[in-house]
């Protein structure tokens, strides 16, 4: 039996490893987000991190493995449910809450961060409020926040982009800026991530790749991750600074 029970975690591990964590790899567009935010983050051995929205858990696992403890919160039953199974190590936990209440007891934290959600919250204040109270004193906040300033984009392209992926919400650092100070916080630093207008034109691609055969897509996607980042590092040395496809924050709770 106890044999059974090894081979079964083995068999979830690999499953994780090929169906969830090595997709994400494969996502050209979140890898250009959440590669430099992961990079800023630098968890600490024994730090205490909390992730908002943390859908399948890949993030957590990855965190996790570099000494920090760090506890996934997501209202998706589903994804939840793929993080336990998948992603469930002595450094990770996982929630289903609101983030506007979230149940875990005020200063509990070292760091708050949410990749890629805050632009579908329907009440970012309140979260924001939320990740305050349950931070330490002078604790960390890290976001990627969709932005959308390129000036290769225009109106249009953003509604398509707000309808497909559900946005509610656009930001610059000077909107997010004013609303970390009624929050209680100051930002600390930000950058904006896919500033080229060359940019525009692999994020395009990546999208195309959703349509087209498995063996074609598939090839898209490996010349993006590879390829495709080497020349939007590139491009970006050469980008505005004041705007982007992503805008990466770092600010930190006032007392």
């Amino acid at each position: 039996m106890e044999a059974n029970h090894n081979i079964m975690g083995l068999t979830d591990r690999l499953k994780g490893f090929f169906k969830i964590r090595i997709r994400k790899d494969f996502n050209f567009r979140r890898l250009l987000e959440t590669a430099p935010a992961l990079r800023w983050l630098k968890p600490r051995n024994g730090e205490r991190i909390l992730d908002i929205g943390c859908g399948d858990g890949t993030y957590n696992y990855r965190i996790a493995q570099r000494g920090a403890h760090i506890v996934g919160l997501d209202m998706n039953r589903y994804q939840l449910g793929r993080a336990i199974t998948h992603h469930k190590t002595t450094g990770t936990g996982f929630l289903c809450a609101d983030a506007t209440y979230i149940p875990v007891r005020t200063g509990e934290f070292d760091t708050v961060m949410s990749l890629c959600v805050f632009e579908h919250l329907p009440n970012d204040k309140e979260t924001l409020r939320e990740a305050w109270r349950i931070l330490r004193p002078h604790g960390r906040l890290l976001l990627t926040l969709d932005s959308l300033s390129n000036d290769a984009l225009d109106d249009e392209w953003r509604s398509v982009h707000r309808e497909r992926h559900f946005v509610r919400q656009f930001y610059t650092h000077e909107t997010i800026s004013e609303l970390l100070e009624q929050c209680g916080f100051s930002l600390e630093r930000h950058k904006y991530l896919v500033s080229s207008p060359y940019d525009f034109l692999l994020m395009k691609l990546s999208y195309a790749a959703e349509r087209m055969n498995p063996v074609l897509a598939m090839v898209v996607r490996l010349s993006l991750v590879t390829g495709g980042r080497v020349l939007s590092a590139f491009w970006n040395l050469f980008a505005p600074v004041d705007r982007g496809w992503t805008l990466l924050i770092e600010a930190r709770k006032q007392s």
